[in-house]
C-alpha cells in the first residue's frame, strides 16, 4: 500500500501544471532579458522551462538565436498547432510564440480555443516552470493578468519607477491582481537597489492595496549589452560576469517565488489567456468568431 501511495503521489506530482510568473516592465526594463537568462539558468541546472513570448517582434527568438516561428495570431488562418509556434535552443529551453493582438484573440472560435488549450496543458505538464514575456499591460494586459506570479522589473531610470506604479495600479484596479514580486535590475549596487524598492513600496502603500515582495537585483553589467550584439545570451557568451553570476543565483530561487493568489490548478495558462480575452472583449460589445 505504501508503494501504490507513493506511485500515486509521483503521478499526481507529474500531472500538475507548471507554475507561470510573467515579467512586465517599461520598454527599457530589460523584462524580456531578464525572462531569456532566468530560462537559461532554470536549463542550466536541469529544469525544463517553457519561455513564452507574448510580445510583438520575435524578441526572444533573436535573444536565442533560434529560428523564428509562426505565432498565436496566425493560428487562425494556418491551423497549424502549437508545433507551428515552437523551438527548442541549443541551451535547452522550449520557446512558444504566444503573440496575438488582443483583439484578434478575442475572435478564436471556442473549437480553436479548446484544441490550442488542450496541446498546451500537455506543455505545462512536461515543464517545470513558464517564463512569459508579456506585453506592456497599458497595450495587453491579459497575459499578465493570467499568469500565476507577477514579476515587476525595476530600474534607476527615471521613467522606470512612473511606469511600475501605473502598471501596479492597472493590475490591481481592473483585474484584481494584489502580489507583485520586484526585482531590481541594472543597479549600481545593493543599497540603491534597496532604495528604489523602497520608494516603489512607499508609493504603492499610500494609494493602493497591494502586496510587494523583494525578491533581488542584477548589477550593472556592459557583458549584457556586448552578449546581445553576439545575439547570444549572456549566462552562455559571458558565463563569469557580475550579471550572470546574480542570473544564476535568481534562477536557483525563481520556484520559491510561486505563490499563487488564486489557486487554479486545473486551468492552464493557454485556456485562461484567450478566456479572459473573449470574456473582456464581449463585454466592449465584440463577437467571437
Amino acid at each position: 500500500m505504501q508503494d501504490q501511495a507513493a506511485s500515486l503521489r509521483l503521478l499526481s506530482a507529474r500531472s500538475a501544471r507548471a507554475p507561470s510568473f510573467a515579467f512586465i516592465g517599461s520598454a527599457s526594463s530589460g523584462a524580456s532579458t531578464l525572462a531569456t537568462e532566468l530560462a537559461l539558468g532554470l536549463a542550466y541546472a536541469g529544469q525544463r522551462p517553457l519561455l513564452v513570448d507574448c510580445t510583438l517582434g520575435q524578441v526572444q527568438s533573436r535573444r536565442l538565436g533560434v529560428p523564428t516561428t509562426a505565432t498565436l495570431e496566425s493560428q487562425v488562418i494556418t491551423l497549424g498547432g502549437l508545433d507551428e509556434m515552437m523551438v527548442s535552443s541549443r541551451q535547452g529551453i522550449q520557446l512558444i510564440n504566444l503573440y496575438a493582438r488582443p483583439e484578434e484573440r478575442a475572435l478564436f472560435s471556442a473549437q480553436l480555443w479548446l484544441r490550442l488549450g488542450s496541446e498546451f496543458a500537455a506543455l505545462e505538464r512536461d515543464a517545470s516552470v513558464l517564463l512569459v514575456d508579456a506585453p506592456s499591460p497599458a497595450h495587453d494586459p491579459v497575459p499578465a493578468s493570467v499568469a500565476d506570479n507577477l514579476v515587476l522589473v525595476l530600474t534607476p531610470a527615471a521613467e522606470s519607477l512612473t511606469t511600475a506604479y501605473a502598471n501596479i495600479k492597472r493590475l490591481s484596479g481592473s483585474y484584481g491582481r494584489q502580489r507583485f514580486n520586484v526585482l531590481i535590475n541594472r543597479a549600481r549596487h545593493l543599497e540603491e537597489a534597496r532604495e528604489l524598492f523602497t520608494r516603489l513600496s512607499a508609493a504603492t502603500g499610500e494609494f493602493l492595496s497591494v502586496s510587494l515582495r523583494w525578491v533581488g537585483f542584477v548589477p550593472m553589467d556592459n557583458a549584457v549589452r556586448r552578449s546581445q550584439t553576439l545575439r547570444r545570451p549572456l549566462m552562455e557568451a559571458f558565463p563569469d560576469s557580475e550579471a550572470a553570476m546574480a542570473f544564476s543565483q535568481l534562477a536557483a530561487v525563481l520556484p520559491q517565488w510561486d505563490t499563487q493568489e488564486t489557486p487554479r490548478s486545473g486551468t492552464g495558462f493557454m485556456d485562461l489567456l484567450i478566456a479572459a480575452s473573449r470574456d473582456w472583449a464581449e463585454a466592449d460589445g465584440v463577437k467571437p468568431l
